[in-house]
C-alpha cells in the first residue's frame, strides 16, 4: 500500500522458503516502490534514539528517516549505496509495507530519491516480501541478521532485542539462547543488565542518550567475582550510584571492585572517593592490586619458580637464554639499590 493509500503491485521475481524455528516462511522477491515501504519505529536499533528523542508522541517518517541517517555507522552505508548504484541484500518487508529489516538502507533510499527524483535507480527497491509472519518469527528473523549474524547490533541494542523476546513475546531463555546462537547464561546476562540500565541507569542521567554507561553495567553483571555481591539489591542500588557520581569512571574500572570490596578500609574509602583512591588503600597491603609494575614482578617470580624443565635445559645450552637471565638479575640489582633494599 503507497503512502496516499493506493494498492501498489510490485512484480515477483522469485519465490523461495525461509526457515525460522523449524518452520516453513514463504516469501517473495520484488522490487518494491519506494513509496510502497514505510521506515519501522520500532526496529530494536533506534528504539532508545526513538523514546529520547519522542518520548510523548508517535514520530513520523521523515522525522524517522531524519533519525536513522543520523545513526552512527549509516553515513557510511548511504555512501556505499550511493556509489554503487543499489543494494546487494534486500530488505525484508511485510504485506503492509512496514519493513522487517531494512530501515537504513530504506532511509538511504528515501534520501537519495529526495536529491533525484527522476534517478530509476532511487524509485524501487529490491525487497523479499513477507506474506504472513508472527511477530516471533519477525523478531528472530532480525535477531538472525543483527545478533547471531555479520551484521551486529551494538550490546546494548542486542540486549534490548532479547529483553523485547522475552517479555513482550514470552519467550523463554531456552529458546532465545537457540534462535540468537548464544548460552542461556549470556541471555540471562544480558537480560539482566538491559533491566538494570533501563530501570536504575538512565533514569538519573541527565544530557546525552547515556548509552556510555552500557559498559559499566554490563561488566558488572558479567563479573564472576561479584556474582554474590549482586543478589543484595541494596548492593545493585550502590553501584548505580557509583556510576552516576563518577566514583567509576570506565567500564573497566569495574574490574577494581573486586579486590577493594574484599577490604574494608578500601570499601569505606570506595564511599567517598572514587575507585583508584580506595585500591591505593588495598595496595599498601597487596601491592599487586594497583601496581602493573608488581603485578608482572610477583606473575615473573611465580614463574621462576615452576620453570619447566625444557626451559631450565635451554638455558644450560643457550647462550643466548642466558642472557636473558643475566638481564633480569642486573635490573633486579639495581631496582634494589636504587630503593634501598638489600638482597640476601
Amino acid at each position: 500500500m503507497a503512502r496516499d493509500g493506493r494498492k501498489v503491485e510490485a512484480p515477483i521475481t522469485l519465490q523461495q522458503t525461509l526457515i525460522i524455528e523449524d518452520q516453513k516462511v514463504f516469501v517473495e522477491h520484488r522490487e518494491m516502490p519506494l513509496d510502497a515501504v514505510r521506515l519501522d519505529p520500532h526496529n530494536p536499533r533506534i528504539q532508545h534514539a526513538v523514546k529520547q528523542k519522542f518520548p510523548d508522541r508517535e514520530i513520523t517518517q521523515e522525522e524517522l528517516r531524519k533519525l536513522i541517517l543520523d545513526q552512527p555507522g549509516v553515513s557510511e552505508l548511504f555512501r556505499s549505496i550511493r556509489d554503487n548504484g543499489g543494494i546487494s541484500d534486500p530488505i525484508h518487508v511485510r504485506p503492509d509495507g512496514s519493513i522487517i529489516e531494512g530501515n537504513c538502507r530504506v532511509a538511504s533510499y528515501l534520501k537519495l530519491n529526495s536529491i533525484n527524483k527522476n534517478d530509476p535507480r532511487w524509485q524501487a527497491i529490491p525487497a523479499i516480501f513477507v506474506p504472513s509472519i508472527t511477530p516471533r518469527q519477525a523478531a528472530v528473523l532480525q535477531g538472525q541478521f543483527h545478533v547471531a549474524g555479520k551484521n551486529k547490533w551494538s550490546a546494548y541494542e542486542k540486549a534490548g532485542h532479547l529483553h523485547f523476546m522475552k517479555n513482550t513475546l514470552h519467550m523463554d531463555e531456552k529458546a532465545i539462547a537457540v534462535t540468537m546462537r548464544m548460552t542461556e547464561k549470556e541471555v540471562l546476562k544480558d537480560l539482566q543488565a538491559y533491566t538494570m540500565m533501563t530501570e536504575k541507569v538512565l533514569p538519573q542521567l541527565q544530557g546525552g542518550s547515556g548509552l556510555d554507561k552500557w559498559s559499566f553495567v554490563e561488566e558488572f553483571c558479567k563479573r564472576k567475582g561479584l556474582e554474590d555481591y549482586r543478589t543484595k539489591p541494596s548492593n545493585v542500588d550502590e553501584f548505580v550510584s557509583m556510576v552516576i557520581d563518577k566514583r567509576l569512571k570506565r567500564g573497566a574500572d569495574v574490574r577494581k571492585l573486586e579486590r577493594v570490596l574484599k577490604h574494608p578500609a578500601a570499601v569505606k574509602t570506595l564511599k567517598k572517593q572514587d575507585v583508584d583512591a580506595a585500591l591505593a588503600v588495598v595496595g599498601k597491603s597487596d601491592p599487586t592490586a594497583d601496581s602493573t609494575a608488581f603485578n608482572k614482578l610477583k606473575k615473573a617470580t611465580t614463574l621462576l619458580q615452576h620453570m619447566p624443565n625444557k626451559d631450565v635445559q635451554r638455558l644450560r645450552n643457550s647462550e643466548e637464554s642466558r642472557v636473558i637471565l643475566r638481564d633480569l638479575f642486573s635490573a633486579l640489582k639495581d631496582v634494589a639499590k636504587a630503593a634501598g633494599v638489600k638482597l640476601t
